[in-house]
């Protein structure tokens, strides 16, 4: 977890539960960003091996998950290391971190096309590549603006 989405986490804990009269934090796309950046990685690295793309798409998934997981936990345990932490604390870290798992949905859509058989196999795995580039193009833009 980075230090911004920390402490926009820190701040909803300490104010209270969600929803209690207040609203959310502003979002922090940061997490949006690195998702992007795994999948693009990933799609890279496999659009030129002889994977099949159920392993692709497989790969894209459970990969984004698996990194998805590992920053709910360490906003849990850096929450923690401040004292008792409550599910909707948890439940918040979760929020805070969903964006990264929506960075795999639409290439792994693409790649699927292949599975598919809707598409070549090596054009779904070009397409959802340069899908991927054109995510971490319009992060460029959000973020600079």
């Amino acid at each position: 977890m980075d230090v911004i989405s920390r402490e926009l986490l820190e701040e909803e804990v300490e104010e209270g539960a969600p929803g209690a009269g207040r609203a959310h934090p502003p979002a922090d796309l940061s997490a949006a960003v690195y998702g992007s950046l795994l999948v693009t990685s990933l799609v890279a690295v496999q659009a030129r091996s002889d994977s099949s793309p159920e392993f692709v798409a497989l790969t894209l998934l459970i990969g984004v998950a698996v990194f998805w997981l590992a920053d709910v936990w360490t906003g849990l345990v850096a929450l923690r290391m401040r004292g008792p932490i409550r599910w909707s604390d948890a439940r918040s870290v979760a929020r805070v971190e969903s964006p990264m798992l929506t960075a795999a949905l639409l290439p792994a859509a693409i790649v699927s096309l292949g599975l598919l058989e809707a598409v070549p196999v090596q054009a779904a795995l070009d397409v959802a590549l340069a899908v991927c580039i054109a995510q971490l193009f319009v992060w460029g833009l959000v973020v600079g603006r």
